[in-house]
């Protein structure tokens, strides 16, 4: 019977190490996705940034269209293009132009720190999730040995034989020759 219990801890033991080691895989692969995930997150925010990169180039060709334009009109209705009217409107232009590719250079810059923070959010996630899977196998460890300890203690506690008779004792007595002297009277 000693021994069947003793067998019954190694098993269970084992068993919570096996657990402690599924549950540290399943921490693991979600350390990997979230790693995966930060790496989709940063190459998004690249890709963000490269529409609003294209955006400021775009607004940024576009001001210089209006001001050829401009020019060509000024110069074909005999005007000098950077005087009066035409000046005032290539001024205005450029204005507007130059808020609209200042706005694009603003938000390039937004998104690419938006998802580095992001990415930088989910690695962190990913860290703590690897941290987790050591803490939950050194905890499947901890059960394990805890589990053969006892084990282990119940089988010497049930393997020690029980006296059938129980000893008595006999104490000396206070009343002794060698004690009357303490106490004389």
């Amino acid at each position: 019977m000693a021994w069947a219990g003793l067998a019954a801890s190694a098993v269970s033991a084992l068993g919570a190490i096996s657990q402690g080691a599924a549950q540290a895989q399943a921490l693991g692969a979600q350390a990997s996705a979230l790693e995966s995930q930060a790496k989709f997150t940063e190459f998004s925010g690249r890709q963000k940034a490269l529409e609003h990169r294209k955006r400021a180039a775009d607004e940024l060709e576009k001001t210089l269209m209006i001001q050829a334009r401009i020019n060509a009109q000024a110069g074909a209705g005999n005007l000098d293009p950077f005087s009066g009217n035409p000046g005032a409107l290539k001024i205005r232009a450029l204005s507007v132009g130059g808020t609209n590719f200042a706005m694009a250079k603003g938000n390039e810059r937004i998104t690419q720190r938006l998802a580095k923070t992001q990415a930088d959010f989910q690695r962190l996630q990913a860290s703590q999730a690897r941290n987790a899977a050591r803490q939950v196998k050194t905890q499947a460890l901890f059960k394990a040995a805890s589990t053969i300890g006892q084990g282990a203690m119940n089988f010497y506690q049930s393997s020690i034989p029980t006296p059938s008779i129980t000893p008595s004792f006999n104490y000396p007595s206070f009343n002794t020759p060698m004690n009357n002297w303490l106490y004389p009277g």
